[in-house]
């Protein structure tokens, strides 16, 4: 009878245990929905934090819902996540740990003055997000940019993505880039960023999944382009996989392509 209860016991612990590595499905929603609206600059990782609860204190104020800092059916709605799809994707979805997985998932670094200047404005317009980019047939004749070269770009950045080989990744990147979620910054940044995801999950596998659609073009040199991929990324504590939306800015510099923005998004399966 002691062994059963001490065989339940473990068992039970193993069972918490597994649960308390995955983030949940419908707060990392929410952490990525106010990201986008400038509200939230903690690390998008499923876990509840008094910092998510005073985004959605400010959100839920500014919309005029109860001031709960918990994420009620009116302020899940509002974010556009319907109570019942965040159900429905958590329990289909592979769960995601409770660490970030993304490269944008780690807490915003920006200068204190960029940052509360862009609360200031989150603050009147809560409802602020990226506009959609316009659409565009092809690049500019000037540009020079032929699918087939657009793709073997992307699937290079990839197959260098999955390496151990710092500088190989660095090297598509101008400087200074306009790097997901922190602003402008320097080679220096990147290359520190780089490292400690590459040590944060050392296996990475990149599958591009269409090929890369031309946006639009941004001038003489500089067109935005679209692709989605599958990522599997692990270590030894934790697995992850999805897919996101990627989006570049690319300039062309002679023969060569630099990335001088980018942007990723987690879609949602």
């Amino acid at each position: 009878m002691l062994l059963h209860r001490v065989i339940c016991c473990l068992f039970l612990l193993v069972v918490l245990t597994g649960r308390a590595a995955y983030g949940d499905e419908r707060v990392r929603q929410v952490q990525e929905e106010l990201r986008r609206r400038n509200l939230y600059f903690g690390d998008v990782d499923g876990t509840a934090t008094p910092e998510l609860a005073n985004a959605l204190k400010r959100y839920q104020a500014r919309k005029g819902f109860a001031v709960s800092g918990s994420i009620d059916d009116a302020t899940a709605t509002s974010l556009g996540l319907q109570p019942e799809q965040a159900v429905a994707a958590a329990a289909s979805a592979p769960p995601l740990p409770d660490v970030p997985v993304l490269r944008s998932d780690l807490a915003r670094q920006l200068p204190e003055p960029q940052r509360i200047a862009l609360e200031q404005e989150a603050e009147i317009n809560p409802d602020s997000a990226p506009s959609p980019l316009p659409l565009a047939e092809a690049p500019l004749p000037t540009q020079n940019i032929t699918p087939e070269r657009l793709n073997a770009y992307v699937e290079r950045y990839l197959r260098d993505g999955e390496t151990t080989d710092v500088a190989a990744q660095l090297k598509y990147f101008s400087s200074p880039v306009d790097y997901f979620d922190h602003g402008t910054v320097n080679a220096a940044f990147v290359e520190k960023d780089v490292a400690n995801y590459m040590k944060r999950w050392p296996e990475r596998k990149y599958t591009l999944v269409a090929a890369p659609r031309f946006v639009a073009s941004v001038g003489e040199r500089e067109m935005i382009v679209e692709f989605p991929i599958a990522f599997d990324v692990r270590n030894k504590n934790h697995g992850a996989t999805g897919r996101t939306k990627n989006t570049w800015t690319l300039r062309q510099d002679g023969d060569e392509l630099k990335i001088v923005a980018i942007r990723e998004q987690r879609l949602r399966e």
